[in-house]
């Protein structure tokens, strides 16, 4: 019996339902089925009402402990994310594999400039057998003895050190397939590669193998082999601390005086001024002999006459990291003559003992975008402007976007500017060491500033721009990780996320038709998609919101058919299935769709409708639950105003704007307007709900945590001792809110003198708010920081640095490096690291913070001046 195997039928079958996957797509598919864990089985989510409330220190300020907090991961449907270092497990997205570019250009041309080096001589170790030589003795004497002759072997053998301080993380893959190609060139006897950290307090330090710091020390001495055969090329882009401070001069003169050495430098010369390796134009003059170390050529000046000028120290050639510089050099060391080349001397001062640069002061973003502007590459401008459009940032994705963007105008140079101009820094380490590449940013506000430079659809050019090169590559090549927006998965994404490509076949699409002139209608029925199907009714009063957006997809695909896109009843549809696509972990995907809701709400409803001022809320909230409170604050404070003129003051509606105002309020930093914003709402409820209602109860825990964050310590405890009993005659005994006031009355009583109640008190209440709020809510965080502050303040302060650092690892996973709680954390864990006893590594940490809390937070943040404080405290102590 003959017919199509079983991949070949489920190929088929896929292809007609839509999905006309290849076959590695197919066999890709299958691998992932078999391995991806169980479906977790819903949890109930601790607040219905998913409104946000009181903020305790140590937590965003703002956040509510009985409701929802800006939230961590975010999504965009089913576009295509960058997989960064400190991605937490989660529930937002799915691992997938896309192509990546080659990060060394014109790899092939660079392999044939080496062909010069493929020049044999007879080995000084190795032997072969003579074969008519043997044939010949045994033929005159009769005896057969072997006769052996030296092997023919290659001249040269070359040691690659590539420096792998910070700067050079850019250059690492490249670095990578400069190994490789040099490698398989056929050029060499053999090749070695070495580390280089050039920014060692001690001097610059050799290592076995290049970006592993925990690789043995190498004696400079053993790169040049005794023979006088030995090349080496430093792969470097010269910014580290001792090219600056001359501690490499030494190191380079000691390898030329034996063997010949080159500088290999990965940027373009019109940026070479920049570095800390002064280069000057020099004709080097060589015999013929193969292979001289550089202290036996002659150095000339190409254009003044001899003996006019002096070169002090031996040559070393900085080369341009292309085919045809290398050509050039290889050319010149095995037929000598003439090269003019730009030349270093290594007549370098001694290293001394390295000094780290002070911290560098705030500077305004749009003086540095302008300098940046001014000094680099019009295509290193461009590139800039659409990396701001996507978030996160790893190196694979850039060089996709650069790829995409500039086509073959682009260079690796061209995202070396970007890297190296100020403008992106690398985003701390919070988390275990893992596979994936590490995550940079762009400096705070630089991003906004680009992105004025670009059309308003700079995000979504950016990504397509990428879908298309992605897709129209060959595949060949490597891939690197990727994640995959989905409503459920084995990964998350970080706050704020950006696509930077868009997945073969979106999944929301079809729920979301383009606006068109439409007649107007009366009213849009909100909540009706669940009313239309009893399972999907049942699905969202349990909070199950996966399996409620499963079921919603079909119901409003059955209404679509059944109705049109302009009914009202599958506008509304549109309406929940964004909220409870939200709800799932997709924030950023609710936001898109209730967006392109809000122009057809408008043309059908009118701009002052009550469902469309409804649907502006929801732009809002979704917002900050997408990782911008700044958009969200703005968006509660335009919207309260049209609220209150079309539905009175006193509306719910209006209210809960009020409530969420004050609430983002917090979260931008501005407590003491975020208290007189509770205050002003804490009569409007109780007029309106009533002493009991959780909406007035939660008011009050507001004010009262801000009431404590403003500096009135024992008046906090007062309200939150006095607002326990009302919280436990109104509400369960396990309900949020109760457990949360239990640990604030235990933090603020210690704040007024039983500093050890935090310890006895506290830790036993952090799993109980862990389990009812879950992993992502700030809350157990802000009290486990608590723990860890009056552990050091008891006395442990190594203690302190642990549970900090453990803390920090969590809170690297769901929030931005921006964010006020992760610098906090940080700004605490300096400061305990510095009373454990490393007080330069803790002083350093502070300084590095300083200029970021400035620019972010402002110089009057309470967490810059405590910054500010701790360093002047601790320089004291030193």
């Amino acid at each position: 019996m003959t017919g199509a195997r079983p991949l070949e039928l489920l190929q088929q079958a896929l292809a007609a339902a839509g999905a006309d996957l290849t076959a590695r797509e197919l066999a890709e598919a299958v691998w992932l089925a078999d391995r991806l864990p169980p479906r977790p089985a819903p949890t109930d989510d601790p607040d219905p009402g998913g409104r946000p409330g009181p903020r305790t220190d140590g937590r965003p300020p703002g956040t509510d402990p009985g409701g929802h907090a800006p939230p961590p991961p975010s999504s965009q449907g089913t576009d295509v994310y960058a997989a960064a270092g400190d991605v937490a497990d989660g529930a937002a997205a799915l691992p997938v594999l896309v192509p990546d570019g080659r990060a060394l250009p014109a790899g092939p041309a660079l392999a044939r400039s080496l062909r010069p080096l493929r020049q044999r001589m007879p080995s000084r170790r190795g032997f072969e057998l003579d074969e008519r030589a043997t044939a010949d003795l045994a033929a005159d004497t009769g005896i057969l003895d072997p006769v052996l002759r030296p092997r023919p072997e290659r001249r040269f053998e070359l040691a690659l050190v590539v420096d792998d301080g910070l700067s050079m993380h850019l250059w690492q893959e490249l670095s990578s397939e400069l190994r490789t190609l040099l490698g398989r060139s056929g050029a060499f006897r053999r090749m070695r590669s070495y580390g280089l950290d050039s920014r060692h307090p001690d001097g610059p330090r050799l290592r076995a193998r290049p970006f592993a710091p925990a690789a043995p020390v190498v004696p400079s001495g053993a790169l040049c082999p005794a023979d006088g055969r030995g090349l080496v090329l430093v792969l470097s882009d010269t910014v580290g601390a001792h090219w600056r401070g001359g501690g490499m001069g030494g190191l380079l003169g000691g390898w030329a005086r034996r063997c010949p050495t080159a500088v290999l430098q990965p940027l373009p010369q019109r940026l070479w001024p920049g570095t800390g390796l002064r280069t000057e134009p020099k004709t080097l003059r060589a015999g013929g002999r193969p292979g001289v170390p550089n202290s036996a050529w002659q150095v000339a000046d190409p254009i003044l006459p001899p003996g006019l000028v002096s070169f002090t120290g031996l040559p070393v050639p900085v080369l341009e990291l292309s085919a045809a510089a290398l050509a050039e050099w290889t050319g010149f060391l095995v037929g000598g003559g003439e090269l003019t080349v730009r030349v270093a001397g290594t007549a370098a001062e001694r290293p001394g003992a390295f000094t780290p640069a002070p911290a560098a002061a705030a500077v305004d973003m749009r003086a540095r975008l302008a300098a940046f502007r001014a000094a680099a590459s019009p295509e290193a401008f461009v590139l800039a402007g659409h990396l701001a459009a996507v978030r996160p940032l790893t190196l694979p994705v850039m060089r996709l976007v650069q790829q995409a963007v500039l086509r073959g105008r682009g260079s690796p140079a061209h995202l070396a500017e970007v890297l190296l101009g100020g403008l992106v820094r690398r985003a701390p380490a919070v988390g275990p060491e893992t596979a994936l590449p590490s995550r940079y940013d762009f400096r705070p506000g630089l991003r906004e500033l680009l992105l004025e430079t670009l059309p308003a659809r700079a995000a979504l050019d950016t990504a397509a721009m990428v879908t298309g090169l992605v897709r129209g590559g060959d595949g060949a090549g490597r891939y690197v990780p990727a994640l995959r927006a989905v409503t459920t998965g084995t990964a998350a994404l970080p706050p704020g996320a950006t696509a930077f490509a868009e997945a073969d076949t979106p999944l929301f699409r079809h729920f979301a038709p383009a606006a068109a002139a439409g007649e107007r209608v009366r009213d849009v029925h909100l909540g009706a998609l669940a009313a239309r199907d009893p399972e999907l009714t049942a699905l969202v009063v349990a909070l199950r919101w996966q399996q409620a957006v499963e079921r919603g997809e079909q119901v409003l695909e059955e209404l679509l058919g059944a109705l049109g896109p302009d009914h009202p009843e599958v506008l509304g549809g549109r309406f929940d299935l964004a909220g409870w696509i939200g709800e799932a972990g997709s924030p950023q995907t609710a936001l898109r769709l209730c967006r392109e809701l809000l122009a057809e709400f408008g043309t059908r409803l009118g701009d002052t409708h009550p469902r469309t001022l409804t649907l502006r809320a929801r732009i809002a909230h979704w917002s900050g639950r997408a990782g911008d409170p700044a958009a969200a604050l703005a968006g509660y404070r335009a919207l309260l105003p049209d609220q209150e003129r079309v539905l009175g003051e006193d509306h719910p509606e209006c209210l809960y704007s009020r409530h969420q105002s004050a609430f983002w309020l917090g979260i931008c930093g501005d407590q003491q307007a975020a208290l007189e914003v509770h205050l002003d709402l804490l009569p409007r409820q109780r007029r309106v709900y009533g002493e009991e209602h959780r909406e007035t109860l939660r008011t009050r825990a507001n004010i009262a945590s801000f009431t404590g964050l403003t500096g009135h310590a024992d008046e906090s405890l007062a309200l939150w001792q006095a607002l326990l009993p009302d919280l436990r005659r109104a509400l369960g005994p396990d309900d949020p809110l109760i457990l949360t006031t239990e640990a604030e009355v235990a933090y603020w009583g210690s704040v007024n003198g039983d500093l050890a109640g935090v310890l006895r008190l506290v830790p036993p209440l952090i799993p109980r708010l862990a389990a009812v709020f879950g992993p992502h809510h700030p809350t157990p965080y802000g009290f486990r920081q608590r723990v860890a502050q009056a552990t050091g303040e008891l006395g442990d302060p190594a203690g302190a640095v642990a549970l900090l650092r453990e803390l920090l690892a969590d809170l690297g996973r769901w929030l931005t490096p921006e964010d006020p709680v992760f610098l906090g954390a940080r700004a605490d864990h300096a400061y305990w690291t510095a009373l454990a006893g490393d007080v330069a590594t803790g002083l350093r940490q502070l300084r590095d913070l300083l200029p970021e809390l400035e620019g972010i937070l402002g110089a009057d943040h309470p967490y810059t001046r405590r910054v500010e404080e701790s360093i002047a405290y601790l320089q004291n102590v030193n």
